[in-house]
């Protein structure tokens, strides 16, 4: 599984997420968010997310963890800088085998 390296940029980090892992955070935070999933830029800032907020961010964190079978630390979504980086990190947790 393919997952972020800390030095590549979010453009970078979009194209080597796991493709699944990326496109169920990209979901969640859709659903959570009430815009499309088009709408949720990998590259960008987990806060620029269009209609985020913090109980809408943990819904999708819930979601993420439902769908992947993994645990995401508390303050993981508050160290985050972008979506990528939030979907790097479960497929890190999902190849470790982190279940919940």
């Amino acid at each position: 599984m393919t997952t972020t390296t800390a030095t590549a940029t979010a453009g970078e980090q979009s194209s080597t997420v796991d493709p699944r892992i990326l496109g169920v955070v990209r979901g969640a935070l859709a659903t959570q968010s009430g815009v499309p999933v088009e709408a949720i830029d990998p590259a960008k800032p987990l806060a620029a997310v269009p209609g985020i907020e913090s109980v809408k961010a943990l819904r999708a964190i819930t979601e993420i963890e439902d769908e992947c079978e993994v645990v995401i630390p508390d303050d993981f979504l508050f160290e985050t800088a972008t979506v990528a980086e939030l979907a790097g990190f479960v497929a890190e947790l999902v190849a470790r085998g982190a279940r919940a």
